[in-house]
């Protein structure tokens, strides 16, 4: 099959089981390399996935998106991205991509169920889904670095007549209302957005305090991340504070050529207006937020939790038995939530899981309805 755009046709689920030996909770990038890696060891599991086809979250992202990692740097174990190596694959191929892993491994994929709640159950965990209730031996939380849209407290200050849209909510243009655009954070996906409406709005593009640094795609005709991971940067631990760097970065040339300009940080909202720290005024036509994410762990056991509500780990490893997690930011590395780079992760849960529980294999019998 060739991989080139999202194929419509929906993946069949199967019953939810009553026990399992591994439960995913997730089937991203992170969840799907992680149950690559369990079937390549004979063990047996599900990933329990609250969209209603793999690939969902992708799906929902802006039209243009690219991926800042070409396809040699953007494959999971096993399946190389296809296409040219240097080429920079677009989200809905990726969506493609990630439909086709799924299926080329048979994955156990349970699409809409999400995880409603995760408990410690005796030695084990039960996972409560709109569906029913499924028992696991192990548990690895894979839902990814994207969860509930964030929006700045002083966003409510802003007057209800002005369009805003959150970066989760964004497809394209043509959404935006003609005119001043202010574009509300700086990071990879604010200046890729920023750059987009460029060909169309005046956009303002608010830049924090913090200096990101900038990454050319290509040096010395090499992909960036060939250079990061032949020199290992890739695999490295990283600090938490560090910020992103911003890779192929357009706007200092849109900026010299007079087609966006940029502020300070926007430190809060006054009806139709937006005031930067620098005490200038900005009234806009509409505004993106470009402000990240916050992930919701209420689901979990209070347990796998500190008293921040973060899930409480070590590279990866639950302070409870049996719990690992995948896919989370700047994990152990880098690359711990970017696509071509989760598999190391995804290797390291699934040999612990292996040698936790090396008797629960694909080989054991299977109950009628479960997925093997």
């Amino acid at each position: 099959m060739r991989i080139d755009q999202a194929d419509p046709t929906r993946r069949p689920t199967s019953t939810l089981p009553a026990s399992v030996p591994v439960a995913v909770v997730g089937a991203g990038q992170s969840g799907l390399a992680v149950a690559y890696h369990l079937r390549q060891a004979g063990i047996r599991c599900v990933l329990l996935d609250a969209g209603s086809e793999v690939g969902e979250t992708w799906e929902r992202r802006w039209d243009t998106l690219r991926l800042f990692t070409s396809a040699q740097f953007s494959g999971l174990p096993g399946l190389p991205f296809p296409g040219d190596a240097a080429h920079y694959p677009g989200k809905d191929e990726v969506v493609a991509y990630l439909r086709e892993y799924a299926e080329r491994f048979d994955l156990p994929v349970l699409t809409d169920h999400r995880v409603l709640s995760l408990r410690r159950d005796g030695d084990g965990y039960l996972l409560t889904t709109a569906h029913g209730e499924c028992r696991a031996g192990q548990v690895v939380v894979a839902t990814g670095a994207f969860g509930t849209a964030r929006v700045p407290d002083f966003a409510a200050g802003l007057s209800p007549d002005v369009p805003t849209l959150h970066t989760s909510e964004y497809r394209g243009a043509s959404q935006v209302p003609p005119g001043t655009v202010v574009v509300v954070g700086d990071g990879n996906s604010g200046r890729q957005i920023a750059a987009e409406l460029s060909e169309t709005h005046t956009v303002v593009l608010s830049c924090s305090e913090a200096v990101s640094p900038p990454l050319p795609q290509t040096v010395v005709g090499r992909d960036m991340f060939w250079w990061m991971s032949v020199l290992g940067v890739m695999s490295l631990p990283v600090s938490m504070q560090a910020p992103d760097p911003i890779v192929g970065d357009r706007v200092p040339g849109l900026v010299a050529e007079g087609r966006m300009r940029t502020v300070g940080r926007i430190t809060s909202a006054e009806g139709a207006e937006l005031l930067v720290a620098d005490g200038e005024r900005v009234k806009p036509s509409a505004v993106i937020w470009a402000t990240g994410y916050l992930t919701d762990w209420s689901w979990l056991d209070p347990e796998m939790l500190d008293e921040e509500g973060q899930p409480r780990h070590t590279e990866g490893t639950g302070v409870l038995p049996g719990s690992h997690y995948l896919g989370l930011y700047r994990m152990r590395t880098r690359g711990s939530a970017l696509i071509g780079f989760v598999g190391a992760d995804a290797e390291r849960a699934a040999a612990a899981i292996t040698a936790a529980d090396r008797p629960s294999t694909i080989s054991s019998p299977v109950a009628e309805g479960e997925p093997a």
